[in-house]
């Protein structure tokens, strides 16, 4: 999953990045992932910046003169498809950004995207605007704004804070407070914070970054949430200066807490069937949406998909369903590496955890439903399927048992926490043998489709 396809990209978008934690580093992903596709990008600040932040992605083009500048960029555009630019090197060595006619000037160019660079941070991981800044220019389409995770439980205060005095006063707090995620989520979404200068009718985003550990992701699942209660739209949660720029991706509001949520895990290669199991055509839809559909049919709780290989591809066959999902880069270590990653998704307070496996087609709604119907807080904390006395999957594992199931490792899952606690365990009898069913190899797959599909 690239950064560029998590943001929903549209045709000839101007984005805007600003913030701090990963903002140059988002903005390198970003020009690369599109370049190499084959599109036509320049990138330049509209704020100060290094100049060598930009050579490394191509030797800028820079002059004070606006017409000279952007005849300059159509002329590199001719022979590359990744120019960069600015207005100059000012006394201090930094490279002087573009104003707002300069941009609009590019816009008309013969290129795809135009990505800036609003602000400066002076390395930290987190900030609150100037007066002056940032600077988003009118004609922006998108504005990301970018927040370090690892901030998470550091004071209020320089290194990890640029101009912390503005951050404690949007927030009503001290200078030297340790910021916790209701802290960062505020002055995120706060129109003199996160969303200050976002153009009328420019989509807002928001990448929490450095997310690279399963603690992390879970106290960034906890900003993410607060940033989608108070009207955001979607929230990335990445590590962009990795091979894994993305790693969750939420874009529907938290149901309310305390309810069970649904882990589809889909993020197997799928080896015996020779790969792109999750992608086969199952009665006109993708075996991965047809699993997701059924989930969505079954329940109104938060579902989050598991991806691992292909997960460029899975996502797409997930375009358009409410639910979220989060990339598993540890997908050939196991199965446990999966549940640890559907977890780290689950919103803050869910009570269980429904693991639902991608390749089983014959799994019912009714099923679904029969399963989160037996499950009681403070009742049996496993709630297993069964069917003319064969347990099958999914299998729901209440809160309590998750750190048992954090500890697993290799190609194990939720079998050895049953057989770790019989006496936890209640058995529902079901009336359809779907339980028992997955497509493992091509063999199983014709066997279902001449089954379902007699014609």
């Amino acid at each position: 999953m690239q950064l560029s396809q998590a943001l929903e990209l549209q045709p000839q978008e101007i984005i805007t990045i600003v913030g701090a934690g990963g903002k140059t580093s988002a903005l390198t992903c970003l020009a690369r992932e599109l370049a190499t596709a084959g599109k036509r990008v320049i990138v330049a600040p509209t704020a100060r910046m290094l100049p060598e932040q930009l050579s490394r992605l191509a030797e800028p083009v820079l002059t004070l003169d606006s017409g000279r500048l952007v005849t300059a960029v159509s002329s590199r555009l001719k022979v590359a498809n990744l120019v960069t630019c600015g207005a100059g090197i000012d006394d201090r060595g930094k490279m002087v950004g573009l104003d707002n006619a300069t941009v609009a000037a590019l816009k008309e160019l013969d290129v795809d995207y135009l990505l800036l660079e609003g602000d400066g941070a002076a390395g930290a991981l987190f900030k609150a605007p100037a007066a002056y800044e940032p600077v988003i220019p009118p004609v922006t389409t998108m504005v990301m704004t970018v927040a370090g995770l690892p901030v998470l439980g550091r004071p209020l205060a320089p290194p990890f804070v640029h101009r912390p005095h503005l951050v404690a006063g949007l927030l009503g707090r001290q200078e030297g407070e340790a910021l916790d995620e209701d802290a960062v989520a505020q002055v995120l979404v706060h129109p003199q914070g996160g969303r200050k200068g976002v153009p009328a009718g420019a989509r807002w985003r928001v990448l929490l970054n450095q997310a690279e550990d399963y603690e992390l992701l879970r106290r960034g699942r906890v900003v993410a949430a607060a940033i989608l209660a108070a009207g955001g739209e979607r929230v990335i949660l990445g590590a962009v200066a990795t091979p894994y720029p993305v790693r969750q991706l939420l874009s529907a509001p938290e149901p309310a807490p305390g309810g069970v949520g649904i882990v589809v895990l889909a993020a197997g290669a799928g080896e015996r069937l020779g790969g792109g199991k999750l992608l086969l055509p199952l009665q006109g839809q993708p075996l991965i949406r047809r699993a997701v559909t059924m989930a969505l049919t079954a329940a109104r709780s938060k579902i989050v998909v598991v991806l691992g290989h292909e997960a460029g591809r899975v996502a797409a066959a997930l375009e358009g369903l409410a639910v979220d999902w989060a990339l598993n880069p540890d997908y050939r270590q196991g199965l446990s590496t999966s549940l640890r990653t559907g977890l780290a998704a689950l919103p803050p307070g869910t009570r269980a955890a429904l693991f639902v496996l991608a390749d089983q087609p014959g799994l019912t709604p009714g099923v679904i439903r029969q399963l989160l119907d037996a499950y009681r807080p403070g009742g049996k904390r496993i709630i297993v399927p069964v069917y003319q006395g064969r347990r099958g999957n999914p299998v729901l594992i209440d809160r309590s048992l998750w750190p048992q199931l954090l500890a697993l490792r290799g190609d194990v899952g939720a079998r050895e926490i049953i057989r770790a606690h019989p006496e936890e365990v209640l058995a529902v009898a079901v009336p359809d043998p779907g339980i028992l069913q997955d497509i493992d190899t091509l063999a199983d797959y014709q066997a279902w489709q001449r089954k379902n599909n007699p014609c």
